[in-house]
């Protein structure tokens, strides 16, 4: 097969906050791949994921601060593999609007996102 050129984004056994990446089990896999588009200070408000969720920045960057007080920021053109069953928060703290492909390795039935209402 000829696939032209491929480059590499991100090969790794553990996520953004260092935990080793565990497919979710005891359902129907399930995968969902979807479009996120953040105005210039919009906020995803602080939520955490049960599942693997890996975010690819199209355009813009995206701040990600985690409940611990851990922060950092992924610029277009990089890859964010968020962390499992840690609340945090994404920001869009640059000048232009962010959008970014994200990939959940889920289970049927299963929420890829649980939303918290309050700051942690």
């Amino acid at each position: 097969m000829n696939a032209g050129t491929v480059t590499t984004l991100l090969q790794t056994a553990v996520n953004s906050l260092g935990q080793p990446i565990e497919y979710p089990r005891g359902g129907t896999p399930e995968v969902t791949a979807f479009l996120v588009e953040m105005a210039p200070g919009e906020e995803t408000g602080w939520h955490q994921h049960p599942v693997p969720l890996l975010g690819y920045i199209l355009e813009g960057q995206i701040t990600v601060h985690q409940a611990g007080g851990e922060k950092r920021t992924v610029y277009a053109g990089g890859v964010s593999l968020e962390s499992v069953g840690v609340l945090h928060n994404g920001v869009n703290d640059g000048p232009v609007p962010v959008k970014m492909i994200v990939f959940a390795a889920g289970l049927k039935d299963v929420p890829i996102t649980i939303e918290k209402r309050d700051r942690p």
